[in-house]
């Protein structure tokens, strides 16, 4: 979550003081948001509305994948158990051996005392993964929140139309985020032992356990929430504060 705020109020003030200071114009502003995921969302969800799918349920697709696409790092990780006999796992553990960037994890100090491949790995996955996933949320939600304030030089209003539906969307991607989180502090204790047996044995638990399927449920629903808000009652609420 602190990332995300950082993030977040990074993305905000940089663009913020573009505007104001006209180095860039609003309309570039507005170009720069549609690059990376945003774009990627707007062409899908777009393409749904013309094939005659609801807006509200496209977005919640879109959403989900994302958050999906975090929590599937935990099933990523659970391929590096050397005990799995598999040849898809095989050959997925030899990849990532013969992956030059997995030698500099080596280098960085929380994966510097690992001595076991596959652990420094798999803890370089469910740390890694939800980071870069927070600080990008937040910068793009930073920055749309910037742009609107630029172009419409009220705070509220830039809040309005980010606040109704962020609020359940953030709630589940953050949520989606701690699934990794969550899982390496379950396994750090045989991590720190150099049990590579013991820690994917744990995360075998964590995909097995009523929390993991608790938290599956919460996610989709706070996204299902979300789409629907963003749908039908954010541009509703942006009308009110910008006076119709």
């Amino acid at each position: 979550l602190a990332h995300l705020v950082i993030a977040a109020s990074v993305g905000y003030l940089s663009t913020l003081l573009l505007g104001i200071l006209g180095v860039v114009e609003p309309a570039t502003l507005r170009k720069a948001a549609s690059v990376g995921l945003p774009h990627v969302g707007a062409l899908i969800k777009q393409h749904g509305v013309t094939s005659g799918v609801n807006e509200g349920v496209m977005i919640f697709f879109c959403n989900l994948m994302v958050a999906l696409l975090i929590v599937a790092t935990v099933y990523w990780v659970r391929l590096l158990n050397p005990h799995n006999q598999s040849r898809k796992c095989a050959r997925f553990r030899e990849h990532l051996h013969h992956d030059r960037s997995a030698v500099h994890l080596r280098k960085i100090p929380p994966f510097a005392h690992i001595q076991s491949s596959q652990l420094r790995l798999a803890s370089s996955m469910l740390l890694g993964a939800p980071y870069i996933a927070t600080i990008t949320l937040g910068a793009i939600a930073g920055h749309l929140i910037g742009i609107v304030h630029v172009v419409s030089s009220s705070p509220l209003v830039a809040l309005a139309y980010v606040m109704p539906h962020g609020i359940p969307e953030i709630s589940g991607m953050l949520l989606a985020c701690s699934v990794p989180v969550g899982t390496w502090m379950s396994i750090r204790p045989a991590v720190d032992k150099e049990s590579t047996s013991a820690a994917f044995l744990r995360i075998d638990r964590v995909l097995a356990s009523r929390q993991f399927q608790r938290k599956m449920k919460m996610i989709v629903n706070l996204l299902m929430i979300a789409g629907l808000i963003e749908a039908f009652f954010t541009l509703k609420v942006v009308a009110i504060f910008s006076g119709g």
